[in-house]
């Protein structure tokens, strides 16, 4: 049911005579105005007019209660209990009304804008008289003459003009709105100065006052106290209840006289309070219900926390559990370890005493060895003053050898021209037994050669033909000349006899390469390797020899003319004697196989070049590489380089011949036996760069000579570790005055025997003295260790 149909239900009839003053929520301002009012309208019925604003803590924004944010049960115990504090409010204005012996009423409405729910109540109840406060009493003053509050202001000016308003403010009247027309005469006959004897009021309505006659003393008896309800709705947002009631039950039965008693009245509110404090003890019944049941719930939801932590900790308790069981047995397992530990301390313990006594003896014999050491220190610093006395001896004995070398060297020149070469005719007669025919070693084209020895020196004495067309002193310079050619694959030339017109030779005793070619006089065949170190020594001589100043051509270049010592070194002998006969002598060549070797140009024009002694290397190296006659073996070669089949006219008694190295020497020496001497290489820049190379591949000279006699080789002996007189490797060298390097038992044999001059150069020895050569022998031991 509406408010609107409640209010025509019960009809409310005295309205038009019902005097309307609004109230608020300040007690004390509110009874100023109803003060102003009782005083003002005497013996007329007082309405109480107040519009409750609820509380926005259970209200939205539309202004209906929010069922979302609280439990329904604690919004309705709020709502309860924001009412029954409307009630006390309500009804404190009713018993201040009701003392002061008036009919008292309320009406109310629940809205948020108040101003507005003033101007509903009006125009729903269609109130003439209306009393509420001008401003704050704050405000106050006596030149206060117009409104100051807002809600004064809005019903001011937006009330129904049926509505006559008086504004007050501390019991003072401050503006009038009155009015229309139509309804000051009705205002009149309401009251007048001169029926009630009331007091004439300022009444502000526009532009002016009007007097009012209010009676200050109604005479009335006390009235009934009308008891009504409206309820109805006001706000498109908010569903309001308008009420209009009695102050209480009490006032409700009837008319409430002023002159009530005091016990009545106490009786009253007694039962205004009882009622208000069940109410409030409902309430707190209620709020408590509420917090009881938010326990519960805290109380559930603790437990269910509790729970979840108790099922946490159980896990974690039965992880730690099983943590404790893996560290258990890892304890048992270091326990075990630990027992292994201790039984290893203990056995190490036992074994502490033999460790001790043997580190006491490692101290023992490290003191021990500390004193050797100091001892071996003082040893090698002994030694070392040794070695440095030896080494300085050893270079004086050097510096000693170098000054008789050079010695050596400048008597050597200084005897070949003074005294070597001045051989008497006696001596060459007392060497060669008298030209003894077992003496002869070899016959040739420039001579025989004989072999014999002269001043306890083994030679080989080379006589010239006697007959010729030069002096004696002419022989004498040119065999000079030659004996200055000194090289280690030439003869060397000891000396000579202007009388006989012979050459003293040193004596080879391994014979010449002919014999070993062709294996006469039981001489074995030459290795391969030892071939071509052969050619490479020939080359040397024959470069060395063309290149002196001046050029010496040899002209007789033949296998018999290559001579070998006594570890296979071949030499070249019979170099420049073509020099020491006639032109005569010399063309007369007599042997065919000599021809062989001879350059056909020097059968042209007779006439020896560099290109001669090409020519006659070309055929010696083809001989080394087959061992074949002399005779046809270029075209032999030439045949077997066409056909490809080299290693048929190899000789075989030479070993496996290196094919590469084998081509290579044979198309080398037929280019040096081209019939043309211009197409034949230069010694020098073609042959040498050609043929050297290969002597690495070649066995020293030891091991060459053993091999060809077919046994185990040995370390090639150095040639200054033999003695120049026994040809053996000395055991005690000594240093002669001539600078020589001797063996002691030779050299003091040579000396005791009535020598005093040197073996070596048959010059008078300046002293006997000899001096041990300890470098010398300290060299052959390192050797011999190494060998």
């Amino acid at each position: 049911m509406s408010g609107e149909d409640m209010i025509k239900a019960e009809g409310i009839r005295d309205v038009e005579d019902t005097v309307f003053v609004a109230v608020g929520k300040n007690v004390k301002e509110g009874k100023s105005v109803l003060s102003w009012a009782l005083k003002s309208f005497a013996g007329r019925r007082i309405c109480v007019l107040h519009v409750h604003q609820p509380n926005h803590l259970f209200s939205s924004k539309d202004g209906k209660l929010s069922g979302a944010k609280l439990k329904q049960h604690m919004v309705k115990a709020c709502q309860e209990l924001d009412r029954l504090r409307l009630h006390k409010l309500l009804n404190q204005y009713l018993l201040f009304i009701s003392q002061a012996g008036i009919q008292g009423g309320k009406v109310w409405l629940e809205i948020n804008n108040v101003e507005r729910g003033i101007i509903h109540i009006i125009e729903e109840h269609k109130i003439r008289w209306l009393v509420m406060g001008a401003a704050a009493e704050t405000h106050y003053s006596k030149q206060l003459s117009e409104l100051k509050s807002s809600k004064a202001k809005f019903v001011c000016q937006h009330a129904p003009m049926h509505c006559q308003i008086w504004f007050t403010c501390n019991e003072c009247l401050i503006q009038t709105r009155s009015m229309n027309n139509s309804l000051s005469s009705s205002l009149e006959s309401l009251s007048s100065p001169e029926d009630n004897g009331g007091t004439k009021m300022r009444n502000h309505v526009g532009d002016g006052y009007e007097d009012l006659n209010i009676l200050e003393n109604a005479s009335s008896p006390a009235n009934k106290i009308v008891k009504a309800e409206i309820k109805g709705d006001y706000s498109p947002v908010h569903e309001a209840h308008l009420h209009c009631a009695t102050s209480q039950p009490l006032l409700e039965e009837g008319s409430f006289h002023g002159k009530a008693s005091s016990d009545e009245r106490s009786r009253v509110e007694h039962a205004i309070m009882d009622a208000e404090n069940s109410k409030q003890r409902a309430f707190e019944e209620s709020v408590k219900r509420w917090r009881a049941e938010e326990d519960a719930m805290e109380a559930i939801r603790m437990a269910e926390v509790s729970y979840r932590l108790f099922k946490e900790k159980e896990d974690q308790r039965k992880e730690k559990e099983e943590n404790f069981a893996k560290q258990k047995e890892e304890i048992e397992e270091l326990k075990i370890q630990h027992d292994l530990c201790l039984n290893e301390l203990q056995m190490i313990q036992e074994k502490k005493p033999v460790l001790e006594s043997q580190i006491t003896e490692s101290s023992y014999a490290g003191k021990e060895l500390e004193e050797k050491i100091i001892q071996a220190v003082g040893l090698l610093i002994s030694f070392r003053k040794q070695r440095d006395e030896m080494q300085i001896e050893r270079d004086n004995a050097i510096k000693e050898v170098n000054r008789f070398r050079k010695l050596e060297q400048d008597d050597a020149d200084e005897y070949c021209i003074k005294n070597f070469f001045s051989i008497s005719f006696s001596d060459i007669i007392e060497a060669t037994r008298n030209f003894d025919p077992s003496s002869m070693i070899g016959e040739g084209k420039f001579g025989s050669v004989y072999k014999g020895i002269i001043h306890h020196v083994k030679v080989a004495i080379k006589m010239l033909p006697a007959c010729g067309s030069f002096s004696d002193s002419d022989f004498q310079h040119k065999a000079e000349s030659l004996s200055r050619v000194r090289h280690p694959n030439l003869v060397t030339l000891i000396g000579i006899c202007s009388e006989s017109r012979s050459l003293a030779y040193e004596f080879l005793e391994n014979g010449n390469l002919e014999d070993h070619l062709a294996c006469r006089k039981k001489s074995r065949p030459l290795h391969w390797q030892h071939r071509i170190r052969i050619a490479v020594e020939i080359c040397s001589a024959l470069i060395f020899v063309h290149a002196n100043d001046p050029c010496i051509v040899h002209g007789n270049l033949r296998p018999t003319n290559i001579l070998l010592d006594a570890k296979f070194v071949s030499k070249i002998s019979d170099f420049g004697v073509h020099l020491l006969i006639s032109q005569t002598e010399n063309s007369n060549n007599d042997d065919p196989e000599a021809s062989i070797y001879v350059d056909p140009e020097y059968i042209d024009n007779g006439q020896f070049t560099v290109e001669s002694d090409v020519y006659s290397f070309g055929v010696i190296l083809l001989r080394l590489l087959t061992a074949r006659p002399a005779s046809g073996i270029v075209r032999d070669i030439k045949c077997a380089l066409e056909s490809g089949n080299l290693g048929s006219v190899l000789d075989s008694s030479a070993g496996d011949w290196p094919i590469e190295q084998a081509e290579l020497l044979a198309y080398l020496a037929l280019s040096c036996c081209e019939k043309n001497p211009l197409n034949r290489p230069n010694m020098l820049s073609e042959v040498w760069p050609t043929i050297e190379p290969m002597r690495e591949i070649c066995k020293p000279h030891s091991d060459l000579n053993t091999s060809s006699q077919g046994s185990k080789g040995q370390k090639r002996i150095p040639p200054h570790f033999v003695c120049p007189i026994f040809q053996d490797v000395m055991e005690d060298p000594h240093i002669a005055a001539d600078g020589y390097t001797y063996e002691g038992d030779a050299i003091k044999g040579w000396l005791y025997s009535g020598h005093d001059t040197s073996p070596m150069t048959n010059l008078k020895l300046d002293t006997c003295d000899l001096i041990p050569n300890y470098a010398l022998y300290r060299a052959i031991q390192e050797w011999q260790q190494q060998s």
